[in-house]
């Protein structure tokens, strides 16, 4: 195991009726906060209210910041920006899935700042400061509730970029899995492919042979989210299941599975981004879209670790690496196809005439990313693979 330094500071409130602790929770970091939300689905299933009681019961003043979208902008951000500058808010709360959190993250590392943003998202500044971050997710897939990362998209330019900061751990996630009863049958789906992705890109990409704990935290995730979200979609309302799902989701992208493998990278995470910032997928959709392809195009170089995933994950057996990895591929594709997801860029609307768009932006994110392996010959390949795998 490689040397390595862990640290993940968030304070984890878990459970029903959990979001009642708000007020309290909050008011250690101020009084005056800008409430980061979605379009208005928590409006309509009652988070909404449960946030403002706590708030009022705490004596917290709050400016709304609304309409985030599913991949947040950074126009979003900035109008945010400015809210928060104008108020004097000393806290930043999200509350929604992971585009929320996401925008709440870069409003707080934007607000203390002279420079725009976007300079965290091209490595031309670091973070220095930020306004502490309180979330509430209301969708279990992204992690972002449990880790330092965000992403953004810059309207104009049309670049998904991801960055990540220790300055970006939220302070307090309350988590109460009722917030997630009410998500459509696509998004619980979503989010269950973007937890196994967080996984299966670490999985993939360390070339440490012996961490047993750390290969088997990731085939546990893997195993339970594929699990989990196959009794969702017949039962979307247990309890236990959305408990577990969100949790799972939370740990994913922890850092806990990840820490000792040295270095890894994401290059799934890659080619979704320059996808959706070209159609505006759901990013679960497109890491779906991207999955197949990827392992395809990765079999041969990655026959043992693919084999192991489908002997602890999915259940396959035999001796031969090469056949169990092959089997492997097959299981993901079809679980994936189960849930309603789609298996190819062909089938989201990729046409091979985005290519040289899709090329240049997972170029420059490569650099950004220092993913030196990842040149232009090898991302044409993978393009291919995963439009058609």
């Amino acid at each position: 195991m490689y040397n390595f330094v862990f640290q993940n500071p968030v304070k984890i409130i878990f459970g029903k009726g959990s979001i009642s602790q708000l007020g309290s929770e909050l008011s250690e970091w101020g009084n005056l906060a800008l409430l980061v939300t979605g379009k208005g689905s928590i409006k309509e299933n009652g988070v909404y209210e449960q946030v403002v009681n706590s708030l009022d019961s705490a004596d917290i003043s709050y400016l709304e910041h609304d309409g985030v979208t599913a991949n947040p902008l950074l126009s979003h951000v900035r109008a945010g920006i400015e809210k928060a500058r104008a108020g004097g808010c000393s806290v930043i709360l999200g509350v929604g899935g992971g585009s929320v959190i996401d925008t709440a993250k870069a409003i707080s590392a934007g607000t203390p700042i002279a420079h725009d943003v976007w300079k965290f998202f091209t490595g031309k500044k670091g973070v220095k400061s930020s306004l502490p971050v309180i979330c509430i997710p209301t969708v279990a897939g992204s992690g972002s509730e449990m880790n330092s990362a965000m992403v953004l998209t810059h309207d104009d330019k049309q670049y998904k970029f991801g960055f990540a900061h220790r300055y970006l751990f939220p302070k307090v996630c309350l988590a109460d899995p009722s917030t997630t009863m009410s998500l459509p049958p696509d998004q619980t789906a979503y989010g269950a492919i973007d937890a196994i992705s967080h996984c299966l890109e670490p999985y993939f990409s360390s070339t440490l042979e012996n961490a047993p704990f750390q290969y088997g935290f990731m085939e546990n995730v893997c195993r339970t989210s594929i699990k989990t979200c196959l009794r969702l979609l017949q039962d979307p309302e247990s309890f236990d299941d959305r408990s577990t799902m969100l949790w799972t989701a939370s740990m994913a992208l922890s850092g806990i599975g990840t820490a000792g493998l040295g270095k890894i990278s994401f290059p799934m995470h890659l080619i979704e981004h320059a996808v959706s910032a070209l159609l505006d997928v759901p990013h679960g959709a497109g890491l779906a879209a991207v999955i197949p392809g990827f392992v395809t195009y990765q079999q041969n170089d990655l026959a043992k670790r693919l084999a192991q995933l489908g002997r602890n994950v999915m259940g396959l057996s035999g001796e031969k690496d090469q056949q169990v990895a092959l089997d492997t591929i097959e299981s993901l594709r079809q679980f994936i196809a189960s849930i309603g997801c789609p298996v190819s860029l062909k089938e989201i609307g990729v046409s091979p005439k985005d290519y040289p768009q899709l090329l240049e932006h997972c170029l420059k994110q490569a650099q950004i990313w220092r993913m030196r392996d990842y040149d232009k010959s090898k991302i044409s390949k993978l393009l291919d693979y995963c439009y058609n795998p």
